[in-house]
């Protein structure tokens, strides 16, 4: 039992960690002359065969969802505010269990948030490509 709230103690500090390098990246691409996306390569694999990967969309929707468009970023790709969402309320709860001082307990790891994750991931993989070659309509376009 012990061991357990030693990893979820050192599994928040890691939160906290990735919380402060994402706050320091957030501001430099905020800070940049140029947007960020602009500079990162487009996809391969869509550039090769017409397709999407199962992460097309990804650094799209990563960028809307840290500026506050968690729709948009839904819509570029589910995955993205699934992670957001679950990194919240995990550093909610843990902050709650932290300062509490084990009052209440941290967030416990399920195996269903990596099978929800992997659906998720899957799911809009096959329905943009099922879209695309299907009807020839390229829901990513309009976004």
């Amino acid at each position: 039992m012990l061991q357990n709230k030693v990893l979820e103690y050192k599994l928040y500090l890691a939160g906290l960690v990735f919380a402060s390098v994402s706050a320091i990246g957030i501001a430099l691409a905020a800070l940049a002359p140029f947007k960020i996306q602009n500079i990162i390569p487009a996809c391969t694999f869509k550039k090769i065969t017409g397709l999407y990967c199962p992460g097309c969309g990804g650094t799209r929707a990563v960028a809307a969802f840290v500026t506050g468009h968690f729709v948009k970023s839904f819509r570029y790709h589910p995955f993205v505010p699934y992670c957001g969402i679950l990194y919240i309320v995990f550093m909610a709860r843990g902050t709650i269990a932290f300062l509490s001082k084990g009052k209440y307990q941290y967030m416990k790891f399920r195996d269903g948030y990596i099978f929800a994750g992997i659906a998720i991931l899957l799911l809009q993989f096959i329905i943009k490509d099922a879209m695309l070659i299907g009807f020839g309509k390229d829901i990513m376009a309009g976004i």
